[in-house]
């Protein structure tokens, strides 16, 4: 970090998200990551490949995803009765059977954000080369990061996994082509992040003319493109328009509602059936935890294992790491500092992993309806257990880990 008082381009100054201490950027050099010299945190990874590459692999995903939209995903055969699934009959029946929150969200997560992701960074990187007015891509592209944590095509996939694996112990299962567009899709849009160095597409988005900034003065950052403004009358970032803040706003109290919420539907959510199979006029309601010792008992201990990590682990291990980092920064703690701030990071990034067994739900129901022979349908304890997947999400997002490090400089005096 430079001397506080020298003045630099805004672009050349990041404040780290994740404990608050402003640091200078070198110059990019591909293949470097900048990182926070306080926390750790990454501030910038400056890819190797240029803009050519996540674009072309953003046009094959789209590619991909038109195909997956219109092919047949799986086929099953039980009772000779024949039933078939395309990626959108999962949350099509959940919303015709009266769960319209679930469905929904599946249908957000499965169908509409990966698309829109993909769309955005088309568009972004096609109209960078077109020469479209900047301020038009500015308003686009800031939305990408917030979409992509919840373009859940990889989650989607592990359910399917998951899925696959109880319906071909009870009936004659066939893929189809839609399942490996979903893996075109899954790869291309993996490579896409891998490639894009959204830092680099921001200045080429920023304006030409770079103002200055004095960084101990009327500095802040903005929490989407990461510019650091001069903010003597601003309230919004004057490249990607979002609004201003030190930090962000109620965040405590904002996070103490969404994990009391988490808390309380947790209990119902593994105490209530999450599904009912009905097989020969006999049903048979699972938990959570019964599903977990079904594939325990068929021998699929890793799926089991996996289940057990994601539906019942991950979401415990939320809640409880989200506490005690929000007692520890209501109380003004500086102990565990760095430990606090990597634990925030492992949260935010294995929290959307939680949705495996909604997405495995949703994939029976649109293909096991057979009546009384054969039948799948979803409980309140799935209902339950979606909402605290996004109440933890969103008490992630509303957590500022800045915060826990505003009282280090009081502490290391």
């Amino acid at each position: 970090m430079t001397e506080s008082y020298e003045l630099a381009p805004d672009e050349d100054w990041r404040e780290c998200q994740d404990c608050g201490l402003f640091s200078r950027l070198l110059p990019r050099q591909p293949g470097l990551i900048a990182e926070c010299p306080r926390c750790g945190s990454i501030l910038w990874r400056m890819r190797r490949v240029g803009l050519t590459f996540p674009l072309a692999c953003a046009i094959a995903g789209l590619m991909f995803y038109s195909f997956a939209l219109i092919a047949p995903l799986l086929e099953i055969y039980a009772y000779g009765r024949f039933s078939m699934a395309h990626i959108e009959t999962g949350p099509l029946r959940l919303v015709s059977a009266g769960w319209q929150s679930v469905g929904m969200l599946v249908f957000l997560v499965t169908l509409i954000v990966p698309g829109a992701k993909l769309g955005i960074i088309t568009t972004t990187l096609l109209g960078m080369k077109a020469g479209l007015p900047k301020r038009f891509l500015r308003g686009v592209f800031r939305w990408y990061k917030r979409l992509s944590p919840w373009a859940m095509i990889d989650v989607y996939l592990l359910g399917f996994l998951v899925a696959y694996t109880r319906l071909t112990g009870m009936f004659s299962v066939h893929i189809d082509t839609a399942l490996y567009a979903l893996i075109g899709l899954m790869i291309t849009m993996a490579a896409t992040d891998a490639g894009l160095d959204q830092e680099v597409i921001w200045r080429r988005l920023d304006d030409d003319e770079q103002p200055f900034c004095e960084l101990e003065h009327h500095a802040l950052s903005c929490t989407v493109c990461n510019l650091v403004n001069h903010t003597v009358n601003a309230i919004f970032c004057r490249r990607c328009y979002a609004p201003l803040y030190r930090r962000k706003p109620a965040s405590v109290s904002r996070t103490w509602a969404f994990v009391i919420a988490a808390a309380w539907l947790y209990v119902p959510a593994n105490i209530y059936p999450f599904m009912t199979i009905t097989n020969l006029a006999q049903s048979q309601p699972y938990t959570i935890m019964g599903g977990i010792v079904e594939l325990m008992r068929v021998g699929l201990w890793p799926l089991a294992l996996l289940v057990f990590f994601a539906s019942i682990v991950v979401p415990l291990l939320k809640l409880l790491g989200l506490a005690y980092m929000l007692i520890t920064t209501q109380r003004r703690h500086a102990d565990l500092l760095y430990a606090r701030a990597a634990t925030y990071r492992l949260l935010d990034f294995i929290g959307r992993w939680s949705m495996i067994d909604i997405f495995m739900v949703s994939i029976l129901v649109a293909l096991v309806h057979f009546g009384e022979f054969a039948n799948v349908s979803m409980n309140m304890g799935a209902v339950c257990f979606a909402a605290v997947v996004v109440l933890t999400i969103f008490a992630v997002n509303a957590f500022d880990p800045r915060l826990m490090w505003d009282n280090y400089g009081e502490f290391e005096a």
